[in-house]
């Protein structure tokens, strides 16, 4: 079960990180830098790869916390 051990309120703070980072990427470069761009298609690579890590997890902990499995 344990490889995938994240949980909704490290998601959020993912979430949120990467939220003010594009923001203060976008007051500083704007939307005409190609660096902005990078930025936006990495955040939304690790925000991606973050969400499949907490569904992973919680759907791991659904199949073996059933009522049939006890």
């Amino acid at each position: 079960m344990g490889r995938h051990r994240m949980g909704a309120a490290t998601w959020l703070k993912i979430t949120i990180a990467l939220a003010a980072v594009l923001g203060v990427l976008w007051l500083a470069l704007g939307t005409g830098s190609g660096w902005f761009w990078a930025a936006v298609v990495g955040a939304a690579l690790v925000e991606w790869q973050t969400t499949r890590a907490l569904a992973a997890e919680w759907g791991s902990e659904a199949r073996y916390a059933w009522w049939w499995t006890r």
